[in-house]
């Protein structure tokens, strides 16, 4: 018998012997754990990739819609800078070309038949067409400012009046003609201002302006569903397209050290954490790998 069983009572050696192997299974594990699980790995190049730039905003028009002019009467029609009572251009007085006989094109402001407005981009302008013979008509917008002209074909029916809705998105003066075979419209004019810029939501950071900017992407075939820290703050994680691919991309400020904090969770506990500190360069893309 061992010395160690002869220090203590017959009885209790054997769960002496027990407690002194379970400390050495808990040595053994924490002699594991702190074996490095896998390897990192930084790789660099030139960040030549950048955000496509958003399609510009194109000038919409919508279908036709047509209607009754009859209860549906403008209260009143500007032309020129005057202002007319309705039911006195119907005769012709004020208004030679209003009148189901010819070809009409207005804009409605406020019950106001108008050929002038002024609005900014992205806001929309309510026409009024009509033409005197069921069919096909054309509506032309045309560019003073970019030397454009943009056209649509309208189905048109003679016995009703069409409502239609235009939103332009370029600036500068432009010209609107509806024209049914050899028979044109009255122009009209639409001066289009720039949008006022929003303010911002967030204030600008003008020191990340100056230093630019670096991407990064950790990549890991052994660990996937990760979530990817910078400096202590949630970034990323491998799923965050959609896809638990064991990749994921990132943007941070260049010229200071960051720290790259990778991680899995189990629940409530957090197991393969690996922290990753160094300073990085702007318009340049880092690749951390972790195996």
């Amino acid at each position: 018998m061992s010395r160690f069983c002869r220090a203590m009572r017959h009885r209790s050696c054997p769960f002496a012997l027990l407690l002194l192997a379970a400390a050495l299974i808990v040595l053994l594990a924490a002699s594991v754990e702190a074996v490095p699980q896998g390897t990192a790995v930084w790789t660099e190049e030139p960040w030549t990739e950048r955000a496509e730039r958003p399609p510009e905003a194109e000038t919409m028009l919508s279908d036709p819609i047509t209607f009754n002019l009859s209860g549906n009467e403008p209260r009143d029609v500007l032309i020129g800078g005057a202002r007319h009572n309705y039911s006195d251009c119907t005769s012709g007085s004020c208004c030679p070309n209003l009148g189901n006989a010819s070809v009409q094109l207005w804009m409605e402001k406020d019950e106001t038949w108008l050929q002038y407005q002024q609005m900014a981009a992205g806001d929309s302008v309510e026409l009024i067409a009509h033409t005197p013979e069921d069919g096909s008509s054309d509506l032309y917008l045309i560019s003073y400012a970019n030397s454009s002209i943009a056209h649509w074909s309208i189905k048109s029916l003679s016995s009703y009046y069409h409502r239609l809705r235009l939103v332009p998105q370029e600036t500068g003066r432009l010209f609107l003609i509806l024209s049914q075979g050899s028979s044109p419209s009255s122009a009209l004019i639409l001066d289009v201002l720039p949008r006022p810029p929003e303010a911002a939501s967030v204030s600008l950071d003008v020191e990340a302006v100056r230093i630019g900017e670096a991407k990064i992407t950790v990549r890991s075939d052994r660990i996937k569903g990760f979530d990817v820290q910078v400096n202590g703050v949630f970034f990323s994680s491998d799923e965050s397209d959609g896809s638990r691919d064991g990749m994921a991309s990132f943007v941070v400020g260049a010229g200071k050290t960051q720290t790259i904090t990778v991680f899995q969770r189990e629940g409530r506990n957090i197991v393969n954490k690996s922290e990753h500190a160094r300073s990085f360069q702007r318009d340049r893309a880092y690749t951390l790998w972790l195996s």
